[in-house]
């Protein structure tokens, strides 16, 4: 009796399958008007659209590196994920060098890397970027004298002499005996002037590497910093506490170096002067 009042009924299950449809339509339509309006509000300065170009690395960077443009890429992002210190083009940053790791998609910022192509204040703070590697940094005290008549300059090659007064039995000779301490030394700055060095170069043949450009003369300087290896630091830092340093301009690419005995005051008297007569 039941199934055929069911049957006598069609249009009951109808009307239930036409307002399921049109609550889903409904819903529909809202996901449509949710979607439409966020996208409304991105391409009318909502600041969240992908159009501002910023230069990220497409691989892992290590600290120290120099950058080239096989390393980063150019992506788009909204404008407020841009850092105010990223690149936006692979020009800005080709050539320049790593201060900091940089890992794979991160943002490359002008705070992680340096140019050491001269000429910028950057390089005024990279002397740690140009030493070769093996060697230290060291400064030695200055003079107009002492510094080839304040003619030396970054990037010279130098040899260093010594003279030392000697002590003898007690009595003490003044400026007695002098020698070159070390051959073919590098000079990395004068004062706070710091080598133009060609980006990525290895040393020549003869050992010296090439620099781009000359500084200028600076008379008052009132240190020169050298390339070192560490024993050679400790030979300088003794020799400076215990002696007098003046250096020796080396020609441009003369990088000869060869033994040379040290000097005494006696070598100066020559040997034709006659000896004293004693009574």
């Amino acid at each position: 009796m039941s199934r055929n009042a069911a049957a006598l009924n069609p249009g009951r299950g109808n009307r239930r399958f036409i307002l399921l449809a049109l609550v889903l339509g409904l819903m529909g339509a809202g996901f449509v008007y949710v979607a439409t309006s966020r996208n409304t509000t991105t391409s009318s300065g909502g600041g969240s659209a992908a159009d501002t170009p910023v230069l990220v690395a497409k691989v892992d960077i290590p600290a120290r590196a120099r950058i080239t443009a096989e390393m980063v890429e150019v992506r788009l992002v909204a404008a407020d994920a841009r850092s105010v210190l990223a690149y936006g083009k692979v020009s800005d940053v080709s050539g320049k060098v790593t201060r900091f790791p940089i890992a794979a998609n991160e943002q490359v910022l002008s705070s992680k890397v340096v140019d050491l192509s001269g000429g910028s204040s950057a390089t005024a703070r990279s002397l740690s970027y140009i030493i070769p590697e093996g060697k230290r940094a060291f400064a030695v005290s200055a003079s107009e004298i002492r510094d080839v008549g304040g003619l030396l300059l970054p990037g010279d090659y130098v040899d260093v002499m010594v003279r030392y007064d000697v002590d003898f039995a007690g009595k003490t000779e003044d400026a007695y005996l002098a020698h070159i301490l070390l051959q073919n030394v590098e000079v990395l700055a004068v004062s706070q002037t710091i080598v133009d060095l060609v980006p990525d170069q290895e040393p020549g043949k003869n050992g010296q590497r090439e620099r781009i450009s000359e500084a200028k003369p600076d008379p008052g300087a009132g240190t020169v910093t050298l390339a070192l290896t560490p024993e050679d630091a400790q030979l300088i830092y003794l020799a400076e506490g215990n002696g007098e340093i003046r250096f020796a301009l080396r020609p441009y690419g003369d990088a000869e170096e060869r033994p040379i005995d040290f000097t005494t005051e006696r070598e100066l008297i020559p040997k034709t002067v006659p000896n004293p007569i004693t009574r």
